[in-house]
């Protein structure tokens, strides 16, 4: 802020009455509310209704008398780019309004699944995705089976028979064989036998239900 010597502008005010970027030093005496030199700086709610801008002079702000514009009025150009521009996609995997985020049957805990020798990474993650309430829902009510058409391997067959029967057999162990079967369908390097990560495991059985469920769909 530009700093005015008071010496000064009392014996010559006027010097200073139309300088925008010029401000007052005030001593601490004056700094009271009583202060005839602090009525001339404007209340808050005053420079609410205000932009600030830069002065001329470096560190001096200027009060302008166009008024901050509503916000609360949309514009017509923020009502247009309101759609993010992607156009809509060419198959709906699953409509989201009958997406169910709780279970919709109460079940009892589920099978455990046995170690087959190096299968405990597969294990842990069915186990995740057969307590997902969401998949868990869609793949108890067999609505894939009953349209896939998939010649050979499906990995929503294959996880729908796994799910079920899961859940289908509470305090027992389970042998998940419908998914190891086809491990080398889920990913080619996975080997029955070798110890893999479960992290990796599962995100190639997921993009492999999800190519399932654009089987027939283009590119």
């Amino acid at each position: 802020m530009t700093i005015v010597d008071k010496a000064s502008e009392s014996s010559d005010p006027s010097a200073y009455q139309n300088q925008p970027g010029s401000s007052e030093a005030v001593s601490p005496g004056d700094m009271d509310a009583g202060s005839a030199s602090w009525g001339a700086v404007s209340s808050l709610n005053d420079v609410s209704n205000h932009t600030l801008s830069l002065g001329p002079v470096p560190g001096a702000v200027v009060y302008s008398s166009s008024s901050v514009p509503d916000k609360s009025k949309p514009s017509p150009q923020k009502d247009q780019a309101l759609g993010d521009g992607i156009a809509p996609p060419q198959k709906v995997l699953f409509p989201s309004e009958k997406i169910c985020l709780k279970w919709q049957q109460t079940h009892r805990v589920g099978a455990g699944l046995q170690n087959l020798g190096n299968t405990c990474f597969a294990n842990a993650a069915l186990q995740c995705l057969t307590y997902t309430p969401p998949l868990a829902n869609y793949m108890l009510s067999h609505e894939h089976s009953k349209t896939c058409h998939a010649e050979g391997f499906c990995m929503m067959c294959t996880m729908q028979a796994h799910i079920t029967q899961a859940l289908s057999n509470p305090g027992d162990v389970i042998k998940p064989m419908f998914v190891i079967n086809e491990m080398r369908r889920i990913a080619r390097h996975f080997r029955f036998g070798n110890q893999e990560d479960a992290h990796e495991f599962l995100q190639y059985t997921v993009d492999a239900m999800q190519k399932a469920c654009l089987n027939g769909s283009n590119k």
